[in-house]
C-alpha cells in the first residue's frame, strides 16, 4: 500500500484536482478511528436522535435500534467494496481518474455545503441547550462564535491532534455516562417498556430512519481511508456500529424506564433530562451540571472532525485561515437562523436527520456503482 506517505486530495476551485503528500505523522489507527466516532457520531446517535426516536416508536423505540443495526451490517460490505477499489486513495482523487475533475468537483461541493449543514445543526442543537440548562441570558450569537472560534483554533492541528484530545475528553464522558446510568437505577421501572411491539411494527420501522441517519455518518469513515495506517477491515466497521448502537439504547431505555415512554416524547433532550434524577444518599444531588462537560465535549470533537473534513475537501491555494473564516461564518449565519426552536426541531425530526441517511446511504451507492464500473473497466483492458 502506501507506505512512507499518505495522500490527501485538495479540490482547487476553478483549478484543476491535484493530490499533495502527507507525512505519516498525520496517520492513525482503526481504533483511534472508531473512538473518534464514538465522540462525534455518537454525540448524534446520544442525544440528537433520542427525541425523535421516543416521539416516533414510543415504548418501542429500542426495537427501532436493534433492526437499524441489523440493517447496518448489510450496509457495510458496500463500504468495504468502496475502500477496496479505491485503493485506499483519497475518494476525490479516486473519483477525479474515473469520472474527470469538474464532476468530481461539483461532489466536492456538495459534500462541503453537506458538512456545514451537519456542523450548523450540532452548534445550533448545543446553543439551545446551553440556553436553556444554564445560559439563559447569554446571546447565542455569543455563544456561537467563541465555542466555533475554539474548534477553529483545534482545527489548525491535523487528526493525529485530535484523536489525542479525543482520547481523553471520551474517558470523562464514558465515566460519567456509567456514573448516571448507575445512579439512577433507584428511578428504573423497567415494566414500562413493556407490552412490546402494542402498535405493531409500523412505529418500530418508522423511527428506524433517525437511528440511521446517525449510523450513516459511518461513511466518513471513507472519507478519512488515506489517514487511516492499515486497510479497515469489516470488524472495525462492526465495532464502530455496535458502540453507536450501544450509545443510543443506553439513554433511549434510560428515558423510558425512569419518565415513561409519554413524558420522554416530550422533552426536548430526554439523556440529559436523566441528570436532574442523579443523588447520592440525602445530602448530594444536583449533580446535573456534569452533563455539561459531556455535551461540550462530545460537541467539540464532533465540530472539530466536520471542520476537518471540509478543510481536506477544500483547495490548499488559500490559507487555511481563509477557509476556516469563510467555513465558520456560513456554519453561524446558519445555526442563528431566525427559526423558533419548536420549529427547528420539527425541521430536524421530519427533514434534516431523513436527510443525512439519505444523502450517506446514496453516497454510497453513487460510489459503489462507479466502483463497479471502473472493475469492469479494469477486467476488460486486461
Amino acid at each position: 500500500m502506501y507506505n512512507s506517505y499518505t495522500f490527501e486530495n485538495t479540490i482547487a476551485i476553478p483549478n484543476s484536482l491535484r493530490v499533495v503528500l502527507i507525512n505519516k505523522s498525520d496517520t492513525i489507527t482503526p481504533i483511534q478511528l472508531i473512538l473518534l466516532s464514538m465522540t462525534a457520531i455518537g454525540l448524534k446517535n446520544h442525544v440528537f436522535a433520542i427525541s425523535p426516536l421516543v416521539e416516533v416508536s414510543g415504548r418501542d423505540a429500542w426495537l427501532a435500534v436493534l433492526f437499524t443495526l441489523l440493517l447496518v451490517l448489510l450496509w457495510i460490505p458496500l463500504l468495504l467494496y468502496i475502500q477496496n477499489q479505491t485503493n485506499r486513495q483519497p475518494l476525490l482523487v479516486w473519483l477525479s481518474s474515473i469520472i474527470g475533475s469538474v464532476p468530481t468537483k461539483i461532489i466536492a461541493i456538495t459534500f462541503i455545503c453537506y458538512l456545514i449543514l451537519m456542523s450548523s445543526i450540532s452548534l445550533r442543537e448545543t446553543t439551545i441547550w446551553t440556553n436553556i440548562a444554564y445560559l439563559p441570558t447569554t446571546p447565542p450569537v455569543i455563544l456561537a462564535i467563541a465555542f466555533l472560534g475554539a474548534c477553529c483554533l483545534m482545527v489548525k492541528a491535523n487528526l493525529r491532534a485530535l484523536n489525542m484530545l479525543n482520547v481523553f475528553l471520551l474517558f470523562f464522558i464514558v465515566i460519567l455516562g456509567f456514573f448516571v446510568a448507575i445512579t439512577n437505577i433507584q428511578h428504573k421501572n423497567f415494566y414500562l417498556l413493556l407490552p412490546v411491539l402494542e402498535n405493531g411494527y409500523k412505529p418500530v420501522f418508522d423511527g428506524m430512519i433517525y437511528q440511521a441517519s446517525g449510523m450513516t455518518e459511518l461513511f466518513v469513515f471513507l472519507l478519512l481511508q488515506h489517514k487511516v495506517n492499515v486497510p479497515l477491515r469489516f470488524r472495525h466497521f462492526f465495532a464502530a456500529a455496535l458502540i453507536l448502537t450501544l450509545l443510543t439504547m443506553g439513554p433511549l431505555i434510560g428515558a423510558i424506564i425512569e419518565f415513561g415512554p409519554t413524558e420522554a416524547s416530550l422533552q426536548r433532550f430526554p439523556p440529559f433530562e436523566q441528570w436532574t434524577l442523579v443523588s447520592i444518599g440525602r445530602f448530594i444531588e444536583h449533580l446535573d451540571f456534569l452533563s455539561i462537560y459531556q455535551w461540550l465535549a462530545g460537541v467539540f470533537i464532533r465540530l472539530c472532525l466536520l471542520l476537518l473534513l471540509i478543510k481536506d475537501l477544500f483547495t490548499l491555494n488559500t490559507t487555511i485561515n481563509w477557509i476556516l473564516f469563510f467555513t465558520s461564518t456560513a456554519i453561524v449565519i446558519l445555526t442563528l437562523s431566525p427559526i423558533a426552536d419548536f420549529q427547528f426541531h420539527y425541521l430536524l425530526k421530519t427533514y434534516l436527520l431523513p436527510a443525512t441517511f439519505w444523502f450517506f446511504f446514496s453516497s454510497s451507492i453513487f460510489l459503489t456503482i462507479v466502483a463497479v464500473i471502473q472493475s469492469i473497466r479494469k477486467r476488460r483492458a486486461a
